[in-house]
């Protein structure tokens, strides 16, 4: 009797292993079928980049971004996520130009830009190459991305994709509520206009106590390149100066000629050896009410902001073009063409543009290069700013790129000289349009015969 239970015993065991098996059997025949199960505590994206080959990726940029801030802001993450990838980061200096690199034989495999260096950054130095192919094969789903950034890219690249963005920029109005309560104006509010504006900056601009108070600043660099009208300074086919005409004059008269046309500031200008006002006056002196920059002014300066009382709305819109923003100013992470990793590059673009990657870029107040509206809806979470107005930076629709070319900033430039003179009188728009046109002009056929 005892034998007999004991062989039941053993057919019973047997079924059971034999059960088991086929569970296991049916289960290895989907996804996953004959992958290890995942250590406790990492997820299966973290064990799927753990299985990638190791691989040495060395990443430089003109940017001269230091190793700390570099380490801050990619590095850590990178590490955590490609443990068997050893990054070495290049920092730009006297000996490690992009240029120095490429004589001196260094390997690079990625060079992260701002689409204002890709020319200088990558063109240039002949590192350029389309990743479309990469992009296909790696399953990137570029309809995940602001249209405007990738626009801006395709600009660059001819159609094609160099690299993709990793955090964007475009302009807003930074304001200081402190001058405005002082003076009992009414705070900016998303989508004022132009006109608007100028008359806010009528009611800020005056001396009082003897300090100087300075209504509204564009930073004229920024919105030359990155202005709504979506005009360049040059044709890139003919290669010719296109400053003279009645877009540029729309810009000047309602933008530049505006933003100065007041007796106190004129003044101000004109004593200050006819230099514009800029971030000093937001930032150091705290006299300027309205300054009208790209929209990393409050990390660049987290720690001078954190003692201001600020806010931020919408840059200025044209009342004609009342949901148009500024142009984008994406950054970009672009694969060498020398590089000798260039798949596991494209891991790394991978991750920095995904959800996981740009919900950190997000919470530390950075406009990330996704239409996720959760992402976006986190903006600054991590930052100690309260009840900013972070929607400003996704409010308008971007204004579509401006032609590009490798010499539109020495096209740029006469614009920029100019504004001073504009603003103080000592020329008028019309005669300006017409100097820096010839200026541009001279300075390109210079360039070409170089």
């Amino acid at each position: 009797m005892r034998g007999t239970l004991r062989k039941k015993k053993r057919r019973s065991a047997a079924m059971i292993s034999l059960l088991a098996l086929a569970v296991a059997s049916a289960c290895s025949s989907g996804p996953g079928a004959g992958k290890p199960a995942a250590e406790p505590g990492k997820n299966a994206a973290q064990e799927t980049t753990a299985a990638l080959a190791p691989a040495e990726l060395t990443i430089t940029s003109s940017s001269a971004l230091s190793e700390e801030a570099f380490e801050s802001n990619f590095g850590q993450y990178l590490k955590k996520k490609f443990p068997n990838f050893k990054f070495t980061y290049i920092k730009k200096a006297t000996g490690t130009l992009i240029t120095d690199l490429i004589t001196a034989g260094t390997p690079v495999d990625l060079i992260f830009e701002s689409s204002g260096n890709i020319y200088p950054g990558l063109i240039n130095a002949g590192l350029a190459m389309d990743i479309s192919e990469l992009i296909k094969k790696h399953n990137i789903d570029l309809n995940r991305f602001d249209q405007g950034s990738l626009g801006v890219m395709r600009q660059l690249a001819g159609g094609g994709l160099y690299g993709l963005p990793v955090n964007d920029l475009v302009m807003v109005t930074y304001y200081n509520k402190d001058i405005f309560d002082r003076f009992g104006v009414a705070y900016p509010k998303d989508g004022i206009t132009w006109e608007e504006t100028i008359d806010l900056a009528k009611k800020l601009t005056r001396n009082e106590d003897g300090k100087q108070y300075l209504g509204l600043v564009v930073s004229p660099a920024h919105y030359i390149r990155l202005n709504q009208l979506s005009i360049g300074a040059m044709d890139p086919k003919t290669e010719k100066a296109t400053l003279n005409n009645e877009k540029w004059k729309l810009l000047f008269d309602s933008v530049f000629k505006a933003q100065g046309n007041m007796p106190d500031y004129m003044k101000y200008v004109t004593d200050n050896k006819n230099k514009m006002p800029y971030k000093d006056e937001f930032l150091k002196t705290k006299t300027l009410a309205m300054f009208v920059y790209l929209s990393d002014l409050h990390t660049a300066n987290q720690e001078v902001m954190e003692q201001m009382n600020w806010n931020m709305a919408t840059a200025p819109v044209f009342k004609d073009m009342p949901k148009t923003g500024t142009q984008t100013y994406p950054f970009f992470w672009n694969i060498a063409s020398n590089s000798k990793n260039k798949d596991a590059s494209m891991e790394v673009l991978k991750y920095l543009t995904s959800d996981e990657y740009q919900l950190v870029v997000s919470k530390r107040g950075e406009m990330t290069s996704l239409k996720n509206a959760d992402i976006r809806k986190e903006m600054g979470k991590d930052m100690k700013f309260k009840n900013i107005n972070y929607n400003a930076v996704y409010a308008h629709t971007p204004a579509a790129s401006s032609p590009r070319h490798k010499f539109e900033q020495i096209a740029q430039k006469p614009v920029e000289n100019v504004i001073a003179d504009v603003v103080t009188d000592k020329v008028d728009v019309n005669s300006a349009l017409r100097r820096i046109d010839d200026e541009a002009n001279k300075a390109l056929d210079a360039e070409k015969k170089k």
